[in-house]
């Protein structure tokens, strides 16, 4: 990969399971910004299949520097005009210590890009965790590393 930030890829390794969910973008910094992704909104929200078909669609792949996906099971997203938190990854030393955990309730799966060094997947779902870990064999499972330092 050209960067670990690479929604293509990581969508690619999912294997279309991305649109199974609606989907909260925020703390999002990138380049380039695609015209579907604005850079002055703190949250937007797309379905799985709108999301998957603008990853998947771009000709020049987009660097996710900072941002958290959220995803959460269709027709369950939060409503943008009240949003309980924003996740964030830029600052957010909570995602380090101890075993990872999604930031937004009701959520089930969050992708955390960070500093175009990593993007973490946090999540309870078997299948889309051996799908990651299986696309990327070099990732390190956090939450077994947070155990073992114990």
């Amino acid at each position: 990969m050209p960067w670990y930030t690479d929604l293509r890829a990581v969508f690619g390794v999912l294997g279309g399971r991305e649109r199974e969910f609606d989907w909260l973008v925020t703390d999002l910094e990138c380049v380039p910004f695609p015209p579907e992704l604005s850079p002055e909104k703190e949250a937007q929200l797309f379905s799985g299949e709108a999301l998957s078909d603008l990853v998947r669609g771009q000709s020049v792949p987009t660097q996710l520097i900072w941002a958290v996906l959220t995803g959460f099971e269709r027709g369950t997203s939060p409503d943008l005009s009240n949003l309980c938190l924003l996740p964030g990854a830029d600052g957010n030393s909570d995602l380090w210590p101890g075993e990872p955990r999604i930031q937004y309730p009701r959520a089930v799966v969050e992708l955390v890009c960070w500093d175009s060094s990593a993007t973490m997947l946090i999540t309870s779902d078997s299948d889309l965790t051996a799908r990651f870990r299986a696309g990327f064999p070099e990732a390190v499972d956090l939450a077994t590393s947070a155990r073992a330092r114990r």
